[in-house]
């Protein structure tokens, strides 16, 4: 694990940390000041039992120095000092002897009201702050996710580009420096005939080579950036195929392995040059990572056509098969390491394909190797 993608992690841990702290702490401020709400109520009911107690206090010794003529007199004083509280005269005969001092009805009734509202609010935010935090917190995890994920492909597309200009740079320089080597060979020795064929016919398959190179750097970008155009005009499939798969053996000598089964007069709306480029690229990769035979199968039923390349080689796994159209994208064992290529050839094959309306697969061959079979629309 690299230390990128260690430190996103601790920070991502950081961060889920920080919340659940955050939200603890602020469920619990939430209770401690319902907790003194309710301590506030009691201390008030407290306050009015020793407020009455001085009233008791204070009327009791305003009778006993006559102040009062009657209850309507001790009332009017009462309620002018005590407007808090009330009086209750107990008998009507003798109403200075028995009466009670209390709080107000409503004071009790509020003292009561207000704790239920204090648990029903507290009560309330806890179901804010659970919902709330469950929100934020599958938002959260949702967000990091998808920063993961881009970070993620952004290292590897960052590799991948790596190896793109590593392997780029190997792939010009090859082909460039063989036709030096044979022109210099030529310009310095004196050779027969044959031998003469043989190093101009080397020197055209490294120039071919290089040709392809470049045409698929050029078309790529064109892919890339949207600005190909196909020509599609009605194509016969059959001739097409034969006459491409002549052209693509007979420098590489490779008539012997290419094997043909192709039916005749099978018709595509195509572009001439995107399909011989979708071929030319997947002859290419399977010549490359296979030294046997290679079959091509075209069949066609009423609605549509289907074209096979199978190959007899190692085969591609289950988990590289996803990513194998991807742009740069090469499978990673040690072996393709080595081979040559650029990570080019198969998405610049998909992106032709979809121009086409088609659709590829890549399927196991049998009894092992590959199978990448395109599907396209039948034209009568």
């Amino acid at each position: 694990m690299n230390k990128p993608r260690l430190i996103f992690i601790f920070l991502s841990f950081y961060i889920v940390l920080a919340f659940g702290w955050w939200g603890f702490e602020h469920f619990r401020n939430s209770k401690n000041i319902n907790n003194l709400e309710i301590q506030y109520s009691k201390l008030k009911a407290e306050t009015d039992e020793i407020l009455c107690y001085k009233a008791s206090s204070d009327i009791f010794e305003e009778i006993r120095q006559d102040n009062f003529l009657d209850t309507n007199q001790l009332k009017k004083y009462f309620n002018q000092n005590y407007s808090q509280l009330e009086i209750v005269f107990m008998d009507s005969v003798n109403p200075f002897n028995s009466y009670l001092i209390r709080p107000k009805v409503e004071a009790y009734q509020k003292t009561a009201l207000e704790e239920k509202e204090s648990d029903i609010k507290l009560l309330r935010k806890k179901w804010m702050y659970a919902t709330e935090g469950l929100v934020m917190m599958a938002l959260l995890f949702w967000g990091i996710t998808w920063v993961y994920k881009t970070f993620e492909k952004s290292i590897a597309l960052n590799q991948q580009q790596n190896n793109f200009l590593l392997s780029i740079t190997h792939e010009l320089k090859t082909p460039i420096a063989s036709i030096k080597l044979y022109l210099e060979t030529l310009l310095k020795r004196d050779l027969d005939k044959e031998q003469q064929k043989l190093i101009y016919k080397n020197s055209i398959v490294e120039t071919n080579r290089l040709k392809i190179l470049v045409e698929n750097l050029l078309l790529s970008a064109q892919l890339e950036t949207k600005h190909y155009e196909p020509v599609l005009v009605r194509l016969n499939l059959s001739i097409l195929l034969n006459k491409l798969i002549d052209k693509f053996a007979e420098p590489r000598n490779l008539n012997d392995r290419l094997i043909k089964n192709i039916e005749n007069e099978v018709y595509i709306n195509g572009d001439e040059f995107a399909i011989e480029t979708i071929l030319t690229n997947l002859l290419s990769n399977a010549e490359k990572y296979s030294d046997q035979n290679i079959t091509i199968v075209l069949k066609s039923d009423n609605k549509h056509v289907k074209l096979s390349i199978l190959d007899l080689g190692l085969g591609i796994e289950e988990s590289h098969k996803q990513r194998l159209f991807d742009k740069f994208f090469r499978v990673g064992d040690e072996q393709t390491r080595k081979s040559k290529g650029t990570g080019l050839g198969l998405f610049i094959v998909k992106k032709l394909v979809d121009f086409h309306k088609g659709t590829i697969q890549v399927l196991n061959n049998q009894p092992q190797g590959t199978n990448f079979e395109l599907t396209f629309i039948v034209t009568n």
